[in-house]
């Protein structure tokens, strides 16, 4: 497990070294996490691996810059680091690509994968992958790609605050305090900003969820059961809007709070911010409903001030 991070950390061969990982991705069979620069402690890139029998790990990276790289790392590889490699990948035995890779060290090659590529268009959808060079051939089954990209993609939307540990001897950040201060200031108000845009797109799509529920449900309003359990019902008949209504959310809590290593709590408390936003609706409108309902009596009006008792503390 040490020699694989420390391939992801060096996938992209920078200048220094890189950190992490810090959160974790796991899709399908492939698992890696957030990396940073351990000069500066900036965020660095993205990248994942996934080990197979022959002893390979195959590994993906993209920066902030969606700069895409595929790799291959094997502890008995005795590569001359610095020199180029031709390689041919087939994949499904179908589709073939030649490509040159670069060798950042004894045991690890990448390859760039261009965003806008046969290669990683090929790579998202195959099935399989052969890597050929010279004599040797290495099978790959290619478990999870088309969702593994897209997470990358996520996390590296997510990673831009992330800030990691910076090495013993590395050069100090020359800005002023001052400069620091209105950097500072400068994330402030964009966050601030990002919140208000969010928060207006939250409100317009909770309007479209609860005025779906209403159309949809409506059957279900003057039920005995509680508005908890008729919230939740109620949510099905509206599916696409709630999931949306949780993501806009999850954009929410996550501006709020940075990006939070455990993703799952934060889905969890959107889920449930959600779910209170649908009861408290479903009471409002019940009690909307009831008080409107033929032979109810008119609420008491207000008797002569005069006659009421005065009021004590």
């Amino acid at each position: 497990m040490r020699a694989v991070a420390v391939a992801l950390s060096c996938l992209l061969a920078l200048p220094a070294g890189a950190a992490g990982p810090f959160g974790k991705i796991v899709v399908g069979n492939w698992s890696g996490g957030t990396f940073t620069n351990d000069q500066t402690g900036a965020f660095s890139h993205c990248a994942v691996s996934a080990r197979y029998k022959s002893g390979v790990t195959m590994l993906t990276s993209v920066t902030a810059n969606f700069s895409w790289l595929l790799g291959f790392s094997k502890p008995g590889w005795t590569l001359r680091t610095g020199e180029t490699l031709k390689l041919r990948l087939v994949f499904d035995r179908s589709s073939t690509i030649d490509v040159v890779a670069t060798i950042k060290s004894p045991t690890l090659l990448t390859i760039a994968m261009p965003a806008q590529s046969a290669l990683i268009d090929a790579f998202r959808k195959g099935r399989y992958l052969e890597l050929v060079a010279n004599d040797a051939r290495y099978t790959f089954a290619l478990t999870s790609t088309g969702e593994m990209l897209p997470a990358l993609v996520e996390c590296v939307k997510q990673s831009g605050n992330v800030r990691g540990p910076v090495s013993p001897g590395a050069p100090v950040d020359a800005r002023t305090d001052a400069q620091r201060r209105e950097a500072m200031e400068k994330d402030k108000a964009a966050r601030a900003e990002k919140k208000a845009l969010l928060e207006k797109t939250r409100d317009l799509i909770s309007g479209k969820m609860l005025a779906c529920i209403g159309r949809e449900g409506a059957s279900m309003l003057l039920t005995d059961e509680k508005a908890e359990v008729v919230a939740k019902a109620a949510m099905l008949f509206c599916k696409n809007d709630v999931d949306a209504l949780t993501n806009a959310t999850i954009e929410l809590i996550e501006n709020e709070e940075g990006r939070p290593a455990n993703r799952g709590a934060v889905r969890e408390a959107a889920e449930k911010r959600v779910q209170e936003v649908v009861t408290a609706h479903i009471i409002r409108t019940r009690g909307n409903m009831l008080n409107k309902r033929p032979g109810n009596p008119a609420p008491a009006q207000p008797s002569d001030p005069a006659s009421r008792p005065s009021q004590t503390l």
